[in-house]
């Protein structure tokens, strides 16, 4: 799920109850076939499925996942005892948009690029 999780990060993950999750929700899942745990980003949703996929998408290909594996929704992001919000706010619509075509890898890149360039004339 990089960039907005990375590995050493501590997530907290609500159970969903009685309501599912929405579009650019960051979920945790079981990968039918596989009983295998996950953590991706619904990109799409349809009557009884999610359409997910992991924000570094030229990695993890979209999946169809029945809503009775999905488990909860992570609520919340830690990296070096901070709260991490990025991914989980309303930002999460653009990046769920992104991811579905194909350009979140691409558009991050960029932003990056052009992030540490501006950081570089700063100081």
């Amino acid at each position: 799920m990089a960039p907005f999780i990375k590995d050493g990060d501590v997530i907290t993950v609500a159970p969903l109850k009685k309501t599912l999750p929405g579009f650019g929700e960051v979920v945790a899942f079981v990968r039918p076939n596989e009983d295998k745990l996950v953590v991706h980003r619904i990109i799409a949703i349809r009557t009884k499925i999610a359409i997910i996929q992991g924000d570094n998408g030229l990695d993890y290909p979209e999946e169809i996942i029945p809503q009775e594996n999905l488990l909860g929704r992570v609520i919340r992001i830690e990296r070096n005892s901070q709260n991490v919000w990025i991914g989980l706010g309303l930002e999460r619509y653009v990046i769920a948009w992104l991811s579905r075509a194909r350009l979140l890898t691409p558009v991050g890149t960029w932003l990056s690029s052009k992030l540490s360039l501006f950081s570089r004339r700063k100081k």
